[in-house]
């Protein structure tokens, strides 16, 4: 009997790890929306090809951390989304088109399937960069004078959905953004380079001193 009851106890936990998700309308093109992506500073709202990763975490206390970074390198924000820390990559959207201002209008509904409680309110973090890439890996891979990434977080209230035998409430339209999701800049390979030959010339010459 107890070992019925522990399969039983186990498959109900199985169950809810499979149903723990959540869904949430990414499209921030309303009249009133207050954020968007920018271009090199803040309100300089961006149109033109990019690409997207939307990142997740079951928490709402990681966006500040993420947004302090990404205020002075989307390149340090993008490294602290880490399965290790607790992020999960949930989509990647490459080779898109951004007509509207400043706005995502052709993604749509973003289902997540590591959402828990399933329905609750997590840490989106958006990962954008300006070229067609098919990735933030591969973009970084192929940078020019012209690349620019960045990233922004938020909390966000995400809609329960289960597969079987229906899909659930639809998604929220509300996004909660707090600040611009503002690419800049992503130094060039060259320039890496560079910056290694610096940091080991002061070394020799403080060696030597």
């Amino acid at each position: 009997m107890k070992k019925l009851l522990l399969t039983g106890a186990a498959l109900l936990a199985l169950t809810c790890g499979v149903f723990a998700q959540g869904w949430f309308q990414l499209d921030n093109s309303a009249a009133n929306y207050a954020n968007g992506v920018a271009i090199d500073t803040a309100g300089n709202y961006y149109t033109g090809n990019y690409g997207l990763e939307v990142w997740e975490i079951n928490n709402t206390t990681s966006a500040a951390a993420i947004n302090t970074a990404a205020a002075l390198s989307g390149l340090t924000a993008y490294g602290m989304l880490t399965p290790a820390a607790g992020w999960n990559l949930e989509a990647t959207y490459p080779g898109q088109s951004m007509t509207v201002v400043g706005a995502f209008t052709t993604i749509g509904t973003v289902k997540m399937n590591d959402v828990a409680p399933a329905g609750s309110t997590v840490t989106i973090a958006l990962a954008a960069w300006n070229t067609t890439d098919a990735s933030w890996a591969a973009m970084l891979g192929n940078v020019t004078a012209a690349t620019r990434a960045g990233v922004v977080a938020f909390a966000q209230q995400t809609t329960d959905w289960h597969p079987n035998p229906t899909p659930g409430i639809p998604p929220s339209t509300t996004l909660s953004w707090g600040a611009d999701l503002v690419m800049m800049p992503v130094p060039e390979p060259s320039t890496f380079a560079l910056a290694g030959l610096g940091a080991a010339a002061l070394l020799i010459l403080r060696r030597r001193k």
